[in-house]
C-alpha cells in the first residue's frame, strides 16, 4: 500500500499503447473476490481513527472497503469513479487492453499522475480536483501482473477520502494513471472519468433509480492474473446536475 501524492504537472506519454488502454468499468466498494488475493489482504489507514480521542474505530480498514457495493441511488458498477462528500470511496479499476500485445504492469510503479476538470476555461480555471483529502492506490499485485491483449483485468483499487463539501463547478473530472509496462520498459498512461454525482434526491422519474446495464466491456473476458471472479450486474442510473 502506498500513499499517492497528486503531481502538479505531468508528462503526457504518446503512442499507440496508451491510446489503446481504457478504464470503462469501475467497481465501487468491491468484494474480496472482485479484488483478488493480494488486495484482499491489504489495509489502509482509517480516516476516522483518532488516537487522541479513542472512539472505538480501528486504526486500519480493508483496502477494498465494505465489500458490499453501493446501497444508495448510485451504480455499484459504472464507467467512472465517484467523488462523494464526507466519504471514503474504494473503487476497483478494470483496465481494457486493446493494444495488440500483452502488457506487464509493474505494480510498484502505478500512481495517480493527475486529476483535472473534464472541461476547463483558461479565463476561469477550475480547481484541480473536487476535494480529495488523501489518496491511496493498491495494485492488483505488489510486484507485477499481466493484462492480456483483448481482455479486461482488475488492475488496482483507488481509495480516496473526500472533503465534506465538494467543488461541483464542473461535475466531471479526468483521472490520469501512470505505470511502467515491463514488457516494453515503457511508461504508460490511462485515463478514467471521475464524477461528482447527485445523490439523495429524486431522479425525476418518481422512483429515485432505474435499472440499467452494467457498463462493462463488451466481448472481452475479465481476467486478473490467471482469473477474475464473475461480477454480478448491480447498476442503477443516477442523475447528473
Amino acid at each position: 500500500m502506498r500513499k499517492i501524492l497528486l503531481a502538479a504537472s505531468m508528462a503526457i506519454f504518446s503512442g499507440t499503447l496508451s491510446a489503446q488502454l481504457a478504464i470503462n468499468t469501475v467497481i465501487h466498494e468491491p468484494s474480496a473476490a472482485d479484488v483478488g488475493p493480494f488486495i484482499s489482504l491489504q489495509t489502509v489507514p482509517n480516516p476516522d481513527y483518532n488516537p487522541l480521542q479513542p472512539n472505538g474505530q480501528p486504526q486500519f480498514l480493508p483496502a477494498y472497503g465494505s465489500g458490499k457495493g453501493l446501497s444508495n441511488e448510485l451504480d455499484s458498477i459504472s464507467p467512472e469513479f465517484y467523488a462523494l462528500a464526507s466519504t471514503t470511496t474504494h473503487d476497483l479499476a478494470v483496465v481494457t487492453n486493446n493494444s495488440g500485445a500483452d502488457i506487464v504492469v509493474d505494480g510498484t510503479s502505478i500512481q495517480v499522475a493527475q486529476i483535472r476538470p473534464k472541461r476547463d476555461v483558461a479565463a476561469a480555471p477550475e480547481f484541480a480536483n473536487p476535494g480529495a483529502l488523501s489518496i491511496n492506490l493498491i495494485p492488483y499485485d505488489g510486484v507485477s501482473f499481466t493484462i492480456q491483449n483483448g481482455t479486461s483485468a482488475a488492475a488496482w483499487v483507488l481509495v480516496i477520502k473526500w472533503a465534506a463539501s465538494l467543488d461541483t463547478s464542473p461535475r466531471d473530472y479526468i483521472i490520469t494513471f501512470q505505470f511502467t509496462d515491463t514488457a516494453t520498459s515503457t511508461a504508460v498512461t490511462v485515463d478514467a472519468g471521475l464524477t461528482v454525482p447527485k445523490v439523495g434526491g429524486d431522479t425525476g422519474n418518481g422512483s429515485g433509480c432505474a435499472s440499467g446495464d452494467n457498463g462493462g466491456p463488451q466481448g472481452l473476458g475479465l481476467l486478473a492474473g490467471s482469473a477474475m471472479a464473475a461480477i454480478v450486474v448491480r447498476r442503477r442510473l443516477f442523475q447528473r446536475a
